[in-house]
């Protein structure tokens, strides 16, 4: 499959007819003065994604028909491709009814519009992808339909990042592409899918014993703890409805008659005797605390006057110190004695409360026993039974919940041992040295690079810690032994890209595949002599493998000599600086 041409319903839009060998697209800097003008800003990037959605892209609101709906809403584009067998397609799509699509086979270049006949007319966007993907009986990759390979072969600025993984896939998952890359290389693609579909059910089964362990806190270890309280609680279950049935209640009676006595009441006893104690002891504390002692001189100089005794003033003197003595150990005596009513005025409270919880649990013990009405004890009886028969139920969810997680995780080990059988086979298919594809994309890989920078590159496929594979690319030094760091720098990494995806093409020539390619900026940053290099290359493949080249460049970032070896007709497109009417659409967005 080649592109032909691609054209619009309105003038303003740069009709372009691509040439099937090399084709440039190129950007004018015509007002080089001027520093409002922006030479990378005319829509040589914006081809490429308008030949995608040509493609049939199913596009969101991020893309820029939609972000500028108003300016492309009476636009219909039209993209006719040159098919392997000969025969022309053209694809219509309106931009505001992009999910409508029409199709038309000819013989010939046509220049088609809404009047035209069409094979088919309006078709919903999945089933137009499937029916382009028929039309264009691609005999490789028969697992995959054309969109998930076109993305290689119209390769963007931000496809340039890593030769495997496009730019659409960077916040993917490793199934996503890699599958698709085993395959293309020639693999079994297969083997692959089925081990991230493993992975995808390991990692599945893992969350759902996550959460069973999270909401019903199951922890396997205590299985026989559980089961003996379930025995035990079936035990006392069965005599319960068997007295129950019998309407005997003796052995119920008998046990709370034992309850009450031995623990009950013994407990009540001992309460009642704590709480006398502490009683009095909280009775002596306040008794003394209002005890105070207290000496007053002149009455006692009095009494020694009514006696005529003599009274020293030096037993005044002492009487004052005595008295200070006496007041400082009274404050002291009272703090503690106050600290001490605290306390045991809280045990009280303390002791009371108890005393409260056991009296009632008396209370219903005794209205069992001294109940006369035989349905009243069956009641309350039945609702323990329920109790009991609510315990056992939850426990046993408990061990089936064990058991669900049990069964889990020897599906997990099963799923772990197909994963590593897979990992075996996968490391195997690689090491097999009859993959034809892949020793022929190796092959033009290195000599893309080679021819260019003087320097082998090497493309390899290895198995990973996780025992899936990485797909990789170094470049070494000339004696292909030390792996060297110059694949690492932005030009040096966009050309591995482009050797990788010329490597493609050419492996697959004598197939029904793609066999164009298209590079945005392939070009910039590669030293003049590189480009030579690079130009008579590619010129040399498209001859040689029936390839059509489509790249993007800035006219100034051509050498003069290597501007003026392009035809008219290579030069397939021109845009520039001058205004809206240099520019792709027309006008500005």
């Amino acid at each position: 499959m080649k592109l032909s041409q691609l054209y619009a319903n309105t003038e303003s839009f740069k009709s372009i007819v691509f040439n099937e060998g090399m084709n440039i697209i190129l950007g004018r800097v015509t007002k080089k003065s001027d520093l409002t003008k922006d030479s990378h800003n005319l829509g040589k990037s914006t081809l490429i994604a308008v030949l995608d959605f040509m493609m049939l892209k199913n596009i969101d609101k991020s893309h820029f028909f939609k972000q500028f709906e108003d300016k492309f809403k009476d636009i219909v584009l039209y993209l006719e491709i040159l098919l392997n067998n000969g025969q022309y397609l053209t694809i219509r799509r309106s931009i505001s009814e992009s999910t409508k699509i029409s199709f038309k086979l000819t013989n010939k270049r046509s220049f088609l519009n809404e009047d035209s006949e069409w094979d088919h007319s309006n078709i919903a966007l999945q089933k137009s992808i499937k029916l382009l993907n028929d039309y264009l009986e691609f005999d490789v990759l028969q697992d995959w339909d054309y969109r998930k390979s076109i993305t290689y072969f119209l390769r963007s600025q931000k496809d340039y990042f890593d030769i495997f993984q496009l730019g659409k896939y960077q916040n993917g998952k490793h199934v996503d592409w890699k599958p698709f890359i085993f395959d293309l290389l020639g693999f079994e693609g297969k083997l692959l899918t089925e081990k991230y579909q493993i992975e995808n059910q390991i990692e599945s089964q893992n969350k759902i014993i996550t959460g069973i362990r999270k909401e019903f806190s199951v922890d396997a270890a205590e299985f026989d703890k559980i089961q003996g309280s379930i025995d035990l609680k079936r035990i006392e279950l069965n005599e319960m409805k068997q007295t129950i049935d019998n309407f005997n209640f003796y052995q119920q009676e008998r046990a709370i008659n034992k309850n009450l006595v031995n623990e009950i009441e013994s407990t009540i006893a001992e309460l009642n005797s704590t709480e006398y104690t502490l009683l009095y002891e909280l009775d002596k504390a306040k008794t003394s605390i209002e005890n105070v002692t207290s000496f007053d001189i002149e009455q006692l100089k009095e009494i020694y006057s009514d006696v005529q005794i003599y009274f020293p003033e030096n037993i005044v003197h002492d009487f004052k110190e005595l008295t200070n003595f006496n007041k400082d150990i009274t404050e002291e005596r009272n703090k503690y004695l106050r600290e001490q009513i605290k306390k045991l005025t809280e045990k009280i409270q303390t002791t009371r409360e108890h005393l409260q919880i056991l009296n009632g649990r008396r209370d219903d013990a005794l209205n069992v026993l001294q109940n006369k009405d035989t349905f009243k004890k069956f009641k309350t009886y039945q609702m323990k039974m329920a109790e009991l028969e609510g315990d056992i139920a939850r426990l046993e969810e408990q061990l089936r919940n064990i058991d669900k997680v049990s069964n889990l995780n020897e599906v997990i080990d099963e799923l772990k041992e197909k994963a590593a059988q897979l990992s075996k086979q996968i490391s195997a298919h690689i090491k097999q040295q009859d993959n034809a594809i892949y020793a022929e994309i190796k092959k033009v890989f290195n000599n893309v690079f080679r021819t260019v920078f003087d320097v082998p590159a090497l493309l390899y496929v290895q198995p990973n810690a996780q025992g899936n594979i990485d797909f990789k690319s170094e470049v070494s030094d000339a004696d292909e032994n030390k792996i060297t760091a110059q694949s690492n720098g932005n030009t040096y990494h966009k050309m591995l890209c482009v050797a990788f995806d010329l490597a493609v093409l050419i492996a697959y020539n004598k197939k029904s595949f793609y066999r164009f390619v298209y590079h945005d900026g392939v070009l910039e940053g590669l030293d003049n002599r590189k480009k030579h290099l690079f130009i008579e290359l590619v010129r040399q493949y498209c001859q040689q493998y029936n390839l059509q080249y489509i790249f993007t460049t800035i006219e100034d970032d051509l050498p003069s000599d290597l501007f003026e070896s392009f035809t008219e007709r290579e030069k397939c497109l021109t845009l520039d600086d001058s205004g809206d009417s240099g520019k792709l659409f027309g006008f500005s967005f």
